[in-house]
């Protein structure tokens, strides 16, 4: 299931420049792109993450066309046709822990363009805040295999590494979810990164070193690939337990099961 990094990182920074021409809504409805896939859509708390092939294809998309917020952009890029759902009743289920923790930690792995995803952000940004400095909370960006979103996860990246993460993450899901908005240029991310708090030397500094970018992109991706995330959102809790708005019974619901599941047994040192 290896992707190649560098070729990964150098579609997603060819995203900025491929969003430039992006089309209003009425023209998104009655041009789309003869080589988006369409995806039956169905109701659901969760949705997939692309197979590599998928992932293969998307990137010769990228290269070929420019993308397009949909009208119904919510939707765009995702497959629920085996979407994840609840038969067992259970509120979370036992992992194999990858790594150890030195400290309590809480992983959100999502995508800014699922709607499930911009649901639950609330009830994680006010989970967040009340637990600050007691556990770590990690969020894990992926693009579902929708290339076009490449740019959402540069800038989110880049935000964190000039410490003004917390309020971006908020930000990014507004700027797609209601400003309809991808980034069209690196001198369109700096000046977003600028608004939440950056200077404008800094912000470009950030967004222009591809190392950096392409690192953190391969540690969320193992991250990713080493719990076999099949559907976000999913919040994976010291490692060893795994929830979901489906399994935990709704968005609020979502972060009382994770108070419950780092109260369970685990290998974290509790401060």
């Amino acid at each position: 299931m290896g992707l190649n990094i560098k070729r990964l990182s150098f579609i997603l920074l060819s995203a900025f420049f491929v969003t430039a021409c992006q089309q209003d809504d009425k023209q998104a409805e009655n041009q789309p792109s003869a080589k988006t896939e369409q995806v039956e859509t169905k109701t659901s708390e969760s949705v997939e993450v692309q197979t590599p092939a998928k992932v293969e294809a998307a990137k010769e998309v990228v290269a070929e066309s420019k993308p397009v917020i949909q009208k119904e952009a919510s939707h765009e890029g995702h497959d629920h046709s085996n979407a994840e759902s609840n038969t067992t009743g259970e509120k979370y289920r036992v992992v194999e822990p990858q790594m150890e923790c030195e400290v309590p930690v809480v992983y959100e792995f999502f995508a800014y363009h699922c709607p499930h995803c911009y649901n639950l952000e609330p009830a994680a940004e006010a989970w967040r805040k009340k637990n600050a400095g007691k556990v770590k909370f990690v969020p894990v960006p992926t693009h579902l295999g929708n290339m076009q979103m490449g740019s959402l996860l540069l800038v989110h990246h880049a935000a964190d590494k000039l410490g003004i993460l917390e309020k971006t993450q908020h930000a990014l899901f507004e700027r797609f979810h209601k400003e309809r908005k991808l980034f069209a240029s690196p001198e369109e991310a700096a000046e977003f990164l600028v608004k939440q708090g950056a200077k404008l030397e800094d912000a470009t500094a950030v967004l222009a070193d591809q190392a950096a970018i392409e690192e953190a992109l391969k540690a969320d991706y193992e991250k990713l690939r080493n719990y076999k995330i099949t559907s976000v959102p999913q919040i994976l809790v010291n490692h060893r337990y795994m929830t979901s708005i489906t399994m935990a019974g709704g968005t609020k619901e979502t972060f009382e099961v994770v108070d419950q599941l780092l109260a369970l047994e685990h290998n974290c040192k509790a401060k």
